[in-house]
């Protein structure tokens, strides 16, 4: 059987259960598709995910997850390739059952690696980094126009002017599908497209009532929803109508979509009142100068877009500047037991991080520490006594592998209205400064998975995204 599967990031299930009246061919594939409930990888962030579907190995395996703290390189993110050529489902596709592949922009794949058939990489992270193409075989360049294939920005200045031309990329994107899907003599095709995650960070509060920024009948109300029945008629419904009794489609994503929670709990503020965390001295002054600098820039940031801009442009020519960033900070590293440590760097407020603990002033009762920093996390309650902290275990309770040491000692998620942060000697809780550049966040729980035109050979109803590559090879096989 070939099967063709396409990727879409941040494709929320229960925005297509609240739609599904107004897209025909996702309902569709809905109600042919096995009732099965995918759950993505911790921390649900999108190169994290994505490598998870395409190896079939959890993070701690892969290795692709970043954890930011004070005290460590502060990595932006960087490209799969050294972590999964070779290693993805369609390399064995390609080489153990000797199946021809059409891969068309995976996240990360860039640059493309020899694969047996074509493969085309970009560049992702648009502001941050240089936008380039590279495919496998490099003839491809001369044969296909591949032009107009540039996501669109993460910090637009005017948040409309970005609608009709995201649109139009996609448009290119599906126009270059169809034609190797035509060209290619292929048994498995992947198509990935990036933009309904970019749209639901930036318009989500637009959309959401629930959000304390939505304003009714505001311009921007239907954008999500506008986008949604996009990709319905001019993405899923092109590649559904080429889909034959021998083929297989899948469709799915690596996380959901929901609101960025806009209340904060400040964790180190908390260590810090618990006697595990200390501040410097002699020089507190300065640094508590530098946190409230860093504060101000990034609310500024959030209510002004050009200063957003501006910052991504600085990041660009100067990529050490998230690791400034984040390693300012008033903590006595040396002589804290232990600190916050997140994927963002303090930036985002995510509802999910974990605690690095310094292990030269633990090394006899690491464990020890490990349990009551869990009781701690897990005691938290809310202004109105509510408990905050829906789990905290250490990371070899969620993952095994040989990179598990890039997780923090002792993970832990919130409820999903309360976000982590990063201030320390003052208030416990606060609210994000970042909420109106960015208002939507992702969502484990909700990822989506239809699987059309085949039969699905799986033990549970509930799956992982670690399962995805076996059930795709499986497919392949039969």
């Amino acid at each position: 059987m070939k099967v063709m599967v396409i990727g879409i990031d941040g494709l929320d299930i229960e925005l297509i259960n609240k739609f599904e009246k107004e897209l025909p061919n996702f309902r569709k594939l809905k109600e042919q598709s096995p009732d099965v409930k995918l759950f993505s990888v911790f921390p649900p962030d999108s190169p994290t995910a994505w490598a998870s579907i395409y190896t079939g190995k959890n993070p701690a395996e892969h290795g692709f997850v970043f954890f930011k703290d004070p005290f460590t390189d502060a990595e932006y993110g960087g490209h799969l390739k050294n972590n999964v050529s070779g290693k993805t489902f369609w390399d064995d596709a390609g080489k153990r059952l000797n199946k021809k592949v059409c891969i068309l922009f995976p996240h990360g794949g860039y640059p493309a690696w020899p694969v047996n058939g074509v493969m085309i990489g970009r560049t992702t992270e648009v502001d941050i980094k240089k936008f380039d193409i590279d495919c496998w075989p490099e003839e491809l360049e001369t044969k296909y126009d591949f032009s107009g294939l540039k996501p669109l920005t993460s910090y637009p200045v005017r948040l409309g002017d970005m609608i009709e031309p995201t649109k139009d990329v996609i448009l290119n994107e599906v126009a270059l599908g169809l034609k190797l899907y035509d060209d290619i003599d292929w048994d498995l095709f992947f198509y990935y497209s990036s933009s309904i995650d970019n749209i639901q960070h930036l318009f989500w509060m637009y959309n959401d009532k629930d959000d304390p920024f939505y304003e009714e009948g505001n311009p921007y109300e239907n954008v999500i929803l506008d986008f949604y029945k996009f990709y319905d008629r001019d993405v899923i419904g092109p590649f559904l109508n080429k889909v034959d009794e021998k083929t297989a489609l899948i469709v799915l994503s690596d996380h959901g979509h929901a609101m960025r929670p806009v209340k904060v709990v400040n964790i180190n503020e908390i260590l810090r009142r618990n006697g595990f965390l200390k501040l410097k001295e002699g020089n507190s002054k300065m640094d508590a100068l530098m946190t409230n600098m860093k504060g101000t820039a990034l609310s500024l940031i959030d209510r002004y877009r050009f200063i957003g801009k501006l910052a991504s442009r600085v990041l660009r020519m100067f990529p050490r500047g998230l690791e400034l960033y984040v390693n300012t900070t008033p903590i006595n590293g040396s002589e804290s037991i232990c600190y916050l440590s997140d994927p963002s760097g303090g930036v985002k407020s995510y509802s999910y991080a974990g605690i690095r603990i310094n292990r030269n002033l633990a090394s006899d009762s690491y464990e020890s520490i490990r349990d009551d920093l869990i009781e701690l996390l897990l005691s938290i309650r809310g202004p109105e006594g509510e408990k905050l902290v829906e789990w905290a275990i250490r990371r070899e309770d969620l993952y095994r592998g040989d990179h598990i040491a890039k997780y923090p000692d002792i993970i832990f998620k919130l409820d999903d209205e309360w976000g982590v942060g990063w201030d320390v000697n003052g208030e416990i809780f606060s609210r994000s400064n970042s909420h109106r550049l960015h208002s939507g966040n992702h969502r484990a729980e909700t990822p989506v998975f239809f699987v059309y035109n085949a039969d699905l050979n799986v033990e549970s109803e509930k799956i992982e995204l670690m399962n995805v590559s076996s059930i795709i090879l499986d497919l392949l096989e039969h």
